[in-house]
């Protein structure tokens, strides 16, 4: 996925509006008085920017 498939905002089916990559910004992460959404998000992994999977451990 390229940054050009990221969208900025997104609504989840709770409909908060998620922020997909940016974790501390998101109304989703579970820290902004919403409920947490990121099991569900279809963008879980990029909020783990540490995480690659070209990379073989």
């Amino acid at each position: 996925m390229n940054n050009n498939d990221i969208p900025r905002k997104i609504i989840d089916v709770t409909g908060v509006e998620l922020t997909p990559g940016e974790p501390a910004v998101c109304l989703g992460n579970g820290e902004q008085g919403c409920e947490c959404c990121c099991d569900e998000c279809d963008y879980f992994l990029l909020c783990f920017p540490e995480f690659d999977p070209s990379k073989k451990n």
